[in-house]
């Protein structure tokens, strides 16, 4: 099995992969999702752009999951 670090990847997508992981755990984690939880294009799309603004994880967890006022 071949890691992100050696995989050849830029560095963007590696830090992309990590911090979504993250989110995935912390998701997880306050009750938002139960695993498995199905990733597709659109919220990929969306969470790379809380990933772009700065968002930590669980800043981006709480954006994706929240209640829209």
């Amino acid at each position: 099995m071949c890691d992100d670090a050696s995989s050849g990847l830029p560095q963007h997508i590696i830090d992309l992969r990590a911090w979504i992981s993250d989110w995935y755990d912390h998701a997880v984690a306050a009750g938002f999702v139960r695993p498995p939880f199905m990733l597709d294009d659109a919220t990929a799309e969306r969470l790379e752009g809380y990933f772009m603004v700065g968002l930590t994880p669980a800043e981006g967890a709480a954006a994706f999951f929240g209640s829209v006022h």
